[in-house]
């Protein structure tokens, strides 16, 4: 076990994640394209605040507070205008590279010790409770390229 691996799994999410949102305006982020369903501002949204965790057991300042979050987590409603709490799709990208940043320094820098320590997540370690929000993230960025091609948008993959 080691941060490498986790390393390499945020590295592939967020080079899907970039190429998708870098092809998605504003005012498409917003469309919801299944009725009730979320949109890609929502989803994203989400996977910057469900990152408050990964970025806490690393070590690392979330990017939002609680409060600032509220719109984007679990159970939230989905976002398909703007309105009080939506964040524009850009400023959304420029949270997730700052969240991307802190997370693979954080990781970088934790020794195998820490990362069998528990994490306060259930009974998880950091590793374990990592590797679950990764799995989250991914599920999500899935999401984010169903939704894409929905907008008439190529789904995008792993670059190599």
């Amino acid at each position: 076990m080691n941060g490498k691996a986790l390393i390499k799994g945020f590295e592939y999410s967020a080079d899907i994640i970039r190429q998708q949102a870098a092809e998605i305006s504003n005012k498409e982020s917003l469309r919801q394209t299944v009725a009730d369903g979320h949109s890609a501002n929502w989803l994203l949204g989400h996977i910057v605040s469900a990152r408050s965790f990964p970025l806490q057991f690393v070590g690392a300042s979330p990017v939002w507070s609680d409060e600032d979050r509220a719109r984007y987590r679990d159970g939230s409603s989905p976002i398909g205008s703007d309105g009080p709490g939506v964040v524009e799709f850009s400023t959304l990208t420029e949270y997730f590279n700052v969240s991307q940043s802190r997370l693979l320094a954080g990781l970088a820098r934790m020794r195998a010790e820490e990362l069998n320590e528990p994490s306060g997540y259930a009974a998880n370690s950091v590793f374990e409770s990592l590797l679950y929000f990764h799995f989250h993230e991914t599920y999500h960025v899935g999401q984010l390229t169903m939704v894409a091609e929905a907008l008439g948008k190529r789904a995008k993959y792993l670059s190599s």
